[in-house]
């Protein structure tokens, strides 16, 4: 079709930053981790439909447990969350979490999950002028390699902005100077069965990275807050079977020692890439202390005291249920 100048312009969709100065904050990487549960189905919404779908294979009608008391339906959900009921009624409950805060490495660890569907913050549709960096907690108590760190990823924001600048390299292109530790956002879509099995699998602190660990602790937290009877469904510090029974075998990547929680198989010193446990690569500065346990620590106290509430609050909507 020929150009036509005489058209209105369209509006496009991304803010156009041609000429702007490179701007960048440097955030914890741990510190910065902030996933929400933007969309799911209450905990009466699966007394309402998924009890049914459990008790289909028994019910004489389609819906006779809405007979049952709150109370009974809750132990019926209970029963399928442990793995002792028809396991693929969890696949019909939907939830979509927000993701925000982290780099491109964990971007590569979510998207390895091939039972979700995502939305992404995309590097080619528009700048990343203004993006944070994140920063591990080791680097950061390391003032040499600090300050290193900074100064490369301010240089390569800068050529990535006079790049485009240019009018001769695209978004496109020039995106590949940009380093992975800016920070990104994305969206993920999956069934509590899958969420479930995803935060298991990272919470593991021996093979998954500490990122990981935060993210699967923050899901864990959100399940928790909306459905009460997820109480004590994951042990955040259950032992990392799968490190376990490899680290002897030859055919995995040993870099720690085993933490307290893992430490229950013989091992020798010299199995390992690096001396010691991962909570003591801290950095090189002599006051360097480990951020991760902290997090952790904080992260028990918060799960600690949404399952006491949510005992006090299913409590009280089963008696209620009976007046």
């Amino acid at each position: 079709m020929p150009k036509d100048n005489s058209l209105e312009p369209v509006k496009l969709p991304m803010a156009i930053r041609f000429n702007e100065r490179p701007t960048t904050r440097f955030l914890n990487n741990l510190e910065s981790i902030d996933v929400q549960l933007i969309e799911s189905p209450t905990l009466n919404d699966l007394r309402n439909y998924l009890v049914p779908f459990l008790e289909a294979t028994w019910s004489d009608d389609m819906f006779d447990s809405n007979f049952m008391t709150v109370q009974e339906k809750d132990a019926k959900i209970i029963e399928c969350l442990k793995g002792r009921a028809l396991p693929t009624a969890l696949e019909t409950v939907n939830l979509v979490f927000s993701i925000s805060g982290i780099s491109l490495q964990e971007v590569t660890h979510i998207l390895r999950y091939r039972n979700a569907s995502f939305a992404a913050d995309c590097s080619g549709d528009k700048w990343w002028t203004h993006k944070d960096a994140l920063v591990p907690n080791s680097i950061q108590k390391s003032d040499e390699f600090n300050e290193r760190y900074e100064s490369l990823v301010e240089q390569s924001k800068q050529l990535y902005c006079d790049m485009i600048n240019s009018r001769k390299i695209s978004i496109m292109d020039a995106r590949y100077i940009l380093p992975r530790c800016l920070s990104t956002f994305y969206f993920m879509r999956m069934s509590l069965k899958d969420c479930i099995h995803f935060i298991i699998q990272r919470i593991d602190k021996q093979i998954q990275p500490e990122t990981d660990n935060i993210i699967a602790y923050q899901m864990y937290l959100n399940l928790l807050e909306r459905f009460a009877v997820m109480n004590g469904m994951i042990d955040i510090h259950q032992p990392s079977k799968f490190y376990m029974s490899m680290a002897r075998s030859g055919r995995a990547t040993n870099l720690y020692f085993p933490d307290e929680d893992s430490d229950k198989f013989d091992w020798n010193e010299d199995d390992f890439i690096y001396q010691c446990r991962r909570d003591e690569m801290n950095g090189t500065n002599p006051e360097a202390t480990n951020l991760f346990t902290k997090i952790m620590r904080e992260y028990e106290g918060f799960i600690a005291a949404q399952e006491a509430y949510n005992e006090i609050s299913l409590l009280a909507e089963h008696e209620d249920s009976l007046d």
